[in-house]
């Protein structure tokens, strides 16, 4: 394709009636204009000009059908410059969030609501997915941004972590462990475990016992955070979480308890995940800031943790 810069000259001196009056009109040399001209005129091989006499051309029938769709793509450009400008510099829109499908019920709310009192216009299209779907959708451009762990990381994936937790450990109430202050994981692996069976989180889990050479006996498997406490809540087994609602209750009724781990495990980092290929927008920006501020300065969620 012909420069866009080289198109606009001509349509600039077809506008003005010749290369002189253009010239003076747009701030550039004839001999600029007059060399846009040929160069156009041998790129589609057709006369766009007749000299009607000196210093005033005029368009041939094919030049005013070439000028007139010329003018068309120009104006394209310019309303497509001016729309990706605003991207860059609006801070109001719509971001297409990822979040880790267990852990939105717990952060999306208190986001939104970090928005709202701070009279931002920005609206969140969630798109909950485990960690492996979360990585695909950020390198395809499917989402913006994500909150998320960084339990296995990805190297075209950057991660700032917001705050950093412990797993602990999520059993019935009426369980004779239930009453002890920490659970070391050794005390475990003779009961029953309810594995949440997400790609990289169950890697996560299963490596806590792995490095203390321990192997869990797996008895459910699950993709369901509420059907995991629920099968807790039933007496099926224990379950190793990171987040828990402020409720002690499962779905049934039955008392839920929540015991920290005394062992030594890798802690748990969430916080945000973009691509290292990405170029932050205002608007990522300052969503970015509203989650920093929110999760790590006021640790609004500290409350969903168990610590010791």
């Amino acid at each position: 394709m012909i420069p866009y810069r080289q198109l606009s000259y001509t349509v600039a001196v077809a506008h003005h009636g010749g290369v002189q009056a253009a010239s003076e009109k747009i701030a550039i040399s004839q001999p600029a204009l007059s060399n846009a001209i040929q160069k156009v005129e041998h790129e589609y091989g057709l006369k766009i000009f007749l000299r009607d006499r000196p210093n005033k051309l005029v368009l041939t029938s094919a030049g005013r059908r070439f000028i007139a769709q010329a003018k068309r793509l120009i104006e394209s450009a310019e309303e497509f410059e001016d729309l990706a400008k605003n991207f860059s510099k609006n801070s109001n829109g719509t971001i297409q969030l990822g979040c880790f499908t267990p852990t939105a019920a717990f952060i999306i709310p208190i986001i939104l609501q970090a928005l709202q009192s701070r009279g931002l216009d920005i609206s969140l299209q969630v798109h909950e997915a485990d960690l492996d779907e979360l990585n695909t959708l950020l390198v395809q451009g499917t989402i913006d941004v994500a909150l998320t762990y960084n339990m296995f990381p990805n190297p075209s994936i950057e991660f700032e972590t917001l705050t950093e937790e412990k797993p602990y450990v999520l059993i019935a109430r009426d369980d004779p462990l239930a009453s002890k202050t920490s659970i070391e994981l050794k005390e475990l692996v003779e009961k029953d475990m309810i594995a949440l069976n997400l790609p990289l989180t169950q890697q996560y889990f299963l490596s806590c016992f792995s490095q203390h050479n321990l192997r869990p006996k797996v008895r459910h498997q699950t993709k369901s955070y509420e059907l995991a406490r629920s099968l807790v809540g039933a007496g099926e087994g224990y379950a190793i979480m990171i987040m828990r609602p402020v409720t002690d209750r499962a779905y049934n009724g039955t008392g839920l308890a929540y015991i920290p781990l005394a062992d030594d495990v890798p802690l748990a980092q969430y916080g945000l995940a973009i691509t290292n290929r990405s170029i932050p927008t205002k608007l990522i920006e300052k969503f970015s800031d509203v989650c920093r501020e929110t999760l790590l300065r006021e640790k609004a969620a500290d409350h969903y943790f168990v610590r010791i």
